[in-house]
C-alpha cells in the first residue's frame, strides 16, 4: 500500500504527460517545395493562431489554406488578406471561398506597371512565414519554393509594420 501511495503522483504525472496535445513544431525554421512540407507548415501556423493572421502574396489558389483560414476566421482570429490587383479576379476560387467568410481581400498594384509580389503572412505578431512560396496549388507540388518561419520579434515586428503600410494603401 505504501508503494502505491509513493508511486500515484508520479503516475498522475505521467498519465497527464500522456494526455495532453503534443508539443507544436518548432517556430524557426526553413522548408523547400516540392515534397518539403511548406504546406503542412503554413496549416500549423494557421491552426495555432489565436488572434491575427495577416496574409500578403502574390497569388493564393491553395483552396486548403483558404480553408484553414476561414476555419481560423470562425474560431475568432481576424484574418486579412492582401494580394496583387490582377490576381483578385472574384472568379478566382480560393478567394470566392475567404470573401463568402468574411475574410476582408484588399489589392495592391498597378496593371502592366507593378505588382505586389510579397509573400509573408504575420500570425499573433510572434511568428512570420516568408520566402518565395506562394499559396498555390502549384507551389507545393510542382514548383521549386521556400518558406522561412522566423520568431525574432524585431524581424515580426518589421513585416508587421509592412503589412499595415500596404493595407492603408491597398483597395479593397
Amino acid at each position: 500500500m505504501r508503494i502505491v501511495r509513493s508511486l500515484t503522483p508520479v503516475l498522475v504525472g505521467l498519465l497527464l504527460c500522456c494526455a495532453l496535445p503534443a508539443p507544436a513544431l518548432s517556430a524557426a525554421g526553413t522548408y523547400f517545395s516540392p515534397g518539403g512540407g511548406v504546406r503542412q507548415h503554413l496549416l500549423q501556423a494557421i491552426r495555432e493562431a489565436r488572434q491575427q493572421i495577416d496574409v500578403a502574396v502574390y497569388q493564393f489558389t491553395a483552396i486548403e489554406l483558404a480553408d484553414a483560414l476561414v476555419a481560423a476566421k470562425r474560431r475568432g482570429v481576424q484574418v486579412r488578406l492582401l494580394t496583387d490587383q490582377d490576381k483578385a479576379r472574384p472568379d478566382a476560387t480560393a478567394l470566392r471561398i475567404l470573401r463568402a467568410a468574411g475574410v476582408p481581400i484588399r489589392a495592391l498594384g498597378v496593371p502592366e506597371q507593378s505588382l505586389m509580389h510579397h509573400k509573408f503572412a504575420v500570425f499573433d505578431d510572434r511568428l512570420v512565414a516568408t520566402g518565395s512560396y506562394n499559396w498555390t496549388v502549384t507551389a507545393e507540388r510542382a514548383n521549386y519554393e521556400n518558406l522561412v518561419l522566423l520568431d525574432e520579434p524585431a524581424v515580426v515586428s518589421r513585416f508587421k509594420r509592412e503589412f499595415e503600410k500596404l493595407w492603408r494603401e491597398a483597395k479593397e
